[in-house]
């Protein structure tokens, strides 16, 4: 009996420590929170003139300095020429890291020394990804079974499976982007290889729809030839026989003209092996100028942190002595 007393004080008191040091854990975060607030009321004048001094520092940066602006191309690579853009991007962006002028001035010209970097990402197509073609459905329920969610659509191997992808050049200054960006196009569809694939593609499409044109031509004349005829009257089997003709002519009439716009959209999206859908050019990139935004800030960071430096060293040093 009386072991069981003295476990239950002992439960007791064992958890009124706990209580204790949970209530003394909030207390110095208040605390801490207090004691920011009060160290921003007694620096605010120091503080005001940081940031009023990094507002300046900002405004004569930025108008003695150029700012980086980004050029944006949506793109569509045809011809399986995805892997083939990409290495070309990254071959440009290594040519930019070894300063390679007479490279560099081969593809975007006299500008080249204005040019900061390159970047390509994939337009994520999720529809895409899940479109039954090949299997693709299924390859999809696996990927998502292994990683858990979708992220398994931002990784490279994927990169291969989105027809659209945005190019992006980063550009000192505002002048001609536009120039710079059609430079770019320009290097990047000069290749014999794809351009030969291209033309032949273009040459079957429209070797196809001429086969389609004829056909449909046949059709329509076999049609109204079955129109014309005049079956005898209470012959069913006939006037069954003729319908039947006709639906499979007409079906088949119709699949044509599908594949006719298939066709014709081929012809006006894949003349180019890498088609431009849509484009910006001279942007400011946030991204790259964050740094003369956030300049202000970052003096009164700065002087805060020494601040509070000094006095964690002082701390110590009492304590020590």
């Amino acid at each position: 009996m009386a072991e069981n007393i003295q476990t239950q004080n002992t439960d007791e008191i064992d958890l009124s420590v706990f209580f204790k040091k949970i209530e003394s854990f909030f207390k110095s975060i208040l605390l801490g929170i207090i004691m920011f607030f009060r160290f921003l009321w007694k620096h605010k004048i120091r503080l005001l003139i940081l940031l009023l001094i990094g507002i300046f520092l900002k405004l004569f940066i930025t108008t003695q300095i150029s700012r980086i602006y980004v050029s944006e191309l949506l793109v569509r690579s045809n011809f399986g020429s995805t892997e083939y853009l990409y290495g070309k991007i990254k071959s440009i962006n290594s040519k930019i890291d070894k300063e390679d002028t007479l490279y560099l001035k081969n593809v975007f010209g006299k500008n080249h020394h204005r040019v900061k970097e390159l970047e390509v990402v994939p337009v994520i197509d999720v529809y895409h990804m899940m479109d039954n073609t090949d299997g693709k459905q299924e390859l999809f329920k696996l990927l998502f079974e292994e990683f858990g969610d979708i992220a398994f659509l931002e990784e490279d191997i994927n990169v291969n499976e989105y027809p659209n992808h945005k190019v992006r050049v980063f550009i000192n200054g505002a002048e001609e982007n536009k120039n710079i960006a059609d430079a770019l196009l320009i290097f990047l569809l000069d290749n014999s290889f794809y351009n030969d694939l291209k033309l032949d593609h273009l040459e079957s499409y429209s070797e196809q729809l001429k086969e389609n044109k004829i056909m449909i031509s046949q059709i329509d004349s076999i049609i109204e030839h079955r129109n014309n005829k005049t079956p005898k009257p209470g012959n069913n089997a006939v006037n069954f026989e003729i319908s039947q003709d006709l639906s499979l002519l007409l079906k088949q009439k119709q699949n044509i003209l599908l594949n006719n716009l298939e066709l014709k959209t081929a012809l006006t999206s894949e003349n180019e092996v890498i088609k431009v859908i849509a484009s910006s050019y001279g942007l400011l990139s946030e991204k790259r100028n964050l740094i003369y935004t956030i300049l202000p800030f970052i003096l009164a960071a700065v002087y805060c942190l020494v601040y509070f430096s000094n006095y964690l060293v002082k701390r110590i040093l009492r304590f020590v002595n």
